[in-house]
């Protein structure tokens, strides 16, 4: 029905025109026209977007797509917590099909903008082939023709707008058009925003997208060439992306399920500018304001290529190469057969007359009778009976442990460390990369009396006298900060500080801390490398008899892997360790250590799976799948706590060892427990 809006045209500074029922303009070049239309004949009117109107822009909540109908609520609570006063400042159109028109004016206006699309539902899919079938039937077309018609149709059909703006060369229908209302303020009275508070509207929009256009690698760039595995692939399973992102300048804000989210550096209007998908392993953002792009997804080495290489891929990838990722190419001579590219010398004598390799009884007879007799040495117990059954402590060892980034597995094994020089006296040395010597040593003499240098439960003087003078005798700690190490290193500075003092073991945390060194190698691929480190580090161990313990990360991939109800990450497998199941095969025992760290009451506890105990003769046994040893931390986050899900009474192993010696603490109930950590929460520490 034709309708009179000729009213409009009273209000200065707004461009209208009319448009028919499908919304399309009825007039030619209104985009840039400056005219007075006759709108007294038509089925709607439409507020000309742009320059027109004097820089009116609009952002189209499209409702009618929100899955779960909360697509304005959640815009709205979003922007308000953003800025309480913006809000305010916008006219507020309901449309026809119950979505709604934000309507403000900007100095800086673009072209239309998809700010939040989502994929097109399977059963939206199928109603527009139905649609489109039918349609094609009315018209006639054969019934093959038609099908085919709507099967491309439905194939196309890939995703919904959930929100976009209109404005150079846009147009929205406005009230009083019917079907259209305002709620909030009037077209007579549309606010200027800043083009800081126009970004702001935006990003947080593309909060909402989950449609991203991979970045790919240029088809100009010059990558490195490799036989498996190129720097770019490798990358992408190793990298720490929320590392890099920190270097330069990326501010971690929080968690939001399985993404990390960001604030960029200098940023102060917004809550955040883009996040991390651990399960899809790329970076996105939401503002214009970086050297990103916005609804684009990142994969590692792309986030690499722009903060590392000024987006330079050929450059990135030579770096990537140079820092040890991807294979190396051996080159094989043509038409010739095989040679092998590593140096092997044996050291077997050709001599017929040497068998000295063949054992003889004097090498295992001492073994057999211990066993006969039963005085076969048994491994060393943890102080944690839970534990005990599963891991204990085997010198000349070893030991790896691997699990997600961030779930604490630096913690709980210097944990058990100390545990080991309480109850065992063993001496440590300690390579840590990923920590300071200050943080380390902190950590332990906060372990020694379960309390904190600082704050409510602090330990006294003589408290902290003790407990820094048993760390200081038991453990050593070498110094990363001030240069990259390979593992030959690190053995070497193991023989020379074992001159002056035994230890039991060494630890190497993480082990990707280590530099890749191919120096000494002739031409050994980055995963042969690891190989042969781990097989030297084994037999260095076994030869000194010194423990030697390997702190893994499990590639970015075993994060996708959720628990039933599909919300959080299951505990990596051995095969999840970065490098893959043949890095654990190397050692004598292997832990996974996982703490669910977004579930909202278990995030405390830490969950132990023993994946392989070598020799089950001298104790311990893989944990059953689903039923691992569970610690739970307290006291402040300075003490573990068994978790015992069938009852009985939980052991704090240290301060049964402080019992067993008759040494005096100030005992913290343990029923203070959850406020200890809301205390620390609420200082925003992470006692991880």
């Amino acid at each position: 029905m034709a309708t009179n809006f000729n009213d409009l045209n009273d209000i200065v500074g707004l461009q209208f025109i009319p448009v028919n029922d499908k919304k399309i303009p009825t007039v030619k070049n209104w985009q840039t026209a400056v005219t007075k239309y006759d709108l007294s004949n038509c089925w709607g009117v439409g507020l000309v977007c742009g320059k027109p109107s004097g820089n009116v822009e609009v952002i189209d909540v499209d409702q009618k797509y929100s899955l779960d109908g909360r697509l304005f609520d959640n815009y709205k609570r979003l922007i308000h917590s953003a800025n309480e006063t913006l809000l305010n400042r916008l006219v507020v159109q309901k449309t026809k099909n119950n979505g709604f028109h934000l309507i403000y004016r900007c100095s800086k206006v673009e072209g239309n903008l998809k700010l939040a699309n989502r994929p097109t539902t399977d059963e939206e899919k199928q109603f527009t082939y139905d649609k489109t079938y039918g349609e094609e039937v009315l018209r006639g077309i054969g019934d093959a023709e038609a099908i085919k018609i709507a099967k491309k149709a439905s194939e196309n059909d890939k995703v919904r707008v959930l929100l976009e703006t209109r404005g150079l060369g846009g147009q929205i229908v406005c009230s009083p058009t019917a079907g259209y209302e305002m709620i909030f303020g009037d077209l007579c009275s549309i606010s200027e925003i800043t083009p800081e508070e126009r970004d702001t509207l935006h990003s947080i929009a593309r909060q909402f997208n989950s449609v991203f256009d991979e970045v790919v690698v240029p088809k100009k760039a010059s990558l490195v060439k490799t036989k498996g595995l190129s720097p770019f692939e490798d990358y992408n399973q190793r990298a720490d992306v929320v590392d890099l992102l920190q270097k330069h300048g990326w501010k971690v804000v929080g968690n939001k399920g399985n993404k990390t989210i960001f604030l960029r550096a200098g940023q102060t209007t917004s809550q955040s500018s883009g996040n991390y998908d651990h399960d899809k392993n790329w970076f996105s953002v939401f503002t214009t304001s970086t050297e990103f792009e916005p609804q684009r997804a990142y994969l590692p080495y792309a986030v690499f290529a722009y903060l590392e290489c000024n987006k330079d891929f050929s450059l990135a990838s030579q770096k990537l190469f140079e820092l040890g990722f991807g294979e190396r190419e051996e080159k094989v001579p043509p038409k010739k057969e095989y040679q092998s590219t590593r140096q092997i010398q044996s050291r077997v004598s050709e001599d017929e007359n040497d068998l000295s390799f063949l054992a003889t009884p004097q090498d295992y007879d001492e073994y057999l009778n211990s066993v006969r007799d039963g005085t076969l040495i048994q491994g060393l117990t943890t102080g944690i009976p839970s534990l005990d059954e599963y891991f204990v402590f085997k010198e000349g060892n070893m030991v790896m442990t691997n699990g997600h980034d961030n779930a604490g597995k630096s913690v709980v094994v210097w944990y058990l460390a100390m545990l080991s020089a309480m109850y065992h006296g063993w001496n440590w040395i300690i390579f840590a990369s990923e920590n300071t010597i200050g943080g380390f040593m902190r950590k332990m003499i906060q372990f020694y009396w379960g309390k904190p240098l600082h704050g409510k439960y602090a330990m006294n003087d003589t408290e902290y006298k003790i407990a820094k003078e048993f760390v200081e005798k038991h453990f050593s700690m070498i110094k990363a900060e001030e240069d990259m190490y390979n593992y030959k290193d690190i053995i070497n500075m193991v023989k020379k500080a074992y001159k002056v003092k035994k230890y039991n073991c060494v630890m190497i945390d993480p082990y990707n801390g280590l530099k890749i060194d191919l120096s000494g190698f002739s031409k050994l691929s980055t995963h042969e490398f690891h190989y042969e480190a781990l097989s030297d580090l084994k037999l260095f161990g076994k030869k000194y008899n010194i423990g030697v313990w390997v702190n893994h990360h499990a590639v970015t991939a075993a994060l996708r892997a959720k628990d039933g109800e599909k919300k959080y990450p299951v505990a990596p497998q051995k095969a999840d360790t970065e490098g893959g199941g043949k890095v654990g095969n190397k050692t004598d025992d292997f832990i996974t250590i996982h703490r669910v760290t977004q579930h909202p009451t278990e995030w405390m506890v830490t969950e132990l799976h023993v994946r392989k105990i070598k020799d089950t003769e001298t104790g311990g046994r893989v944990t059953p799948i689903d039923n691992p040893v569970k610690l739970e931390m307290y006291r402040n986050g300075c003490a573990f706590l068994e978790r015992l899900e069938m009852g009985g009474t939980p052991i704090d192993a240290i301060l049964a060892w402080h019992n067993k010696n008759q040494l005096v603490q100030k005992e913290i109930p343990i029923e203070y427990k959850n406020e200890a950590l809301n205390e620390v929460l609420s200082k925003g520490e992470n006692p991880f």
